[in-house]
């Protein structure tokens, strides 16, 4: 059985921001608290622990994180992200999720590894009921030699990566909000009054 114990969190934190002037994505504010924070607080209690992969902030991401990686390489993506959190855990699995999703299931790791188990795969995604999302996946630690491989080689699209191995896939359309991310200041806002309005 894949317990808690044998899952290790991450945090990808390594994007550019480049829709949002360059700043930090995880680190901008909804409803004055960082987008990391609210990843982080749903995270930590399905896993063993949690590291955040950031390209900078380091030591504003340690307040989120048991450990923090550099992700120098912020050029190769998402997977370069994961391959530093892979290097630092010490479990046999990994899971990845980006730090701007701050409606993050409480359940989505558990769903995960009962799949992976299951089917015996490398990596669980869930489907959102349009369509699969790469970036909050379940990985076998193991994998690592080949996603360093594949970014040698010049890959760097997630799902590229992730098509090319044994996938369980779950169905999470009850939990679509898990995989509303923000990409641009307007959609911050937005959110945050609609929570607001909402009265969450």
């Amino acid at each position: 059985m894949i317990t808690r114990e044998s899952i290790t969190g991450a945090i990808l934190c390594g994007g550019r921001g480049s829709r949002f002037a360059g700043r930090d994505k995880p680190l901008e504010l909804l409803d004055g608290k960082p987008l990391v924070a609210y990843v982080h607080e749903r995270l930590a209690a399905q896993v063993a622990s949690v590291v955040v992969s950031c390209n900078r902030n380091r030591e504003v991401y340690a307040r989120y994180a048991d450990m923090v990686v550099v992700d120098a390489a912020a050029d190769r993506g998402p997977l370069e992200g994961m391959l530093a959190a892979m290097a630092a855990a010490r479990t046999d699995y990994v899971f990845a999720c980006p730090g701007d999703a701050p409606f993050l299931s409480r359940g989505i790791v558990a769903r995960l590894a009962e799949a992976l188990e299951r089917e015996g795969s490398d990596v669980a995604v869930p489907h959102d009921g349009e369509q699969r999302q790469h970036l909050f996946l379940l990985a076998r630690r193991a994998l690592a030699e080949r996603i360093r491989s594949f970014l040698d080689d010049g890959g760097r699209a997630v799902h590229a990566f992730v098509d090319a191995r044994s996938i369980a896939v779950v169905d999470m359309s009850d939990a679509r909000a898990t995989f509303v991310n923000v990409n641009t200041p307007g959609e911050l806002a937005a959110l945050s009054a609609t929570r607001n309005r909402n009265g969450a």
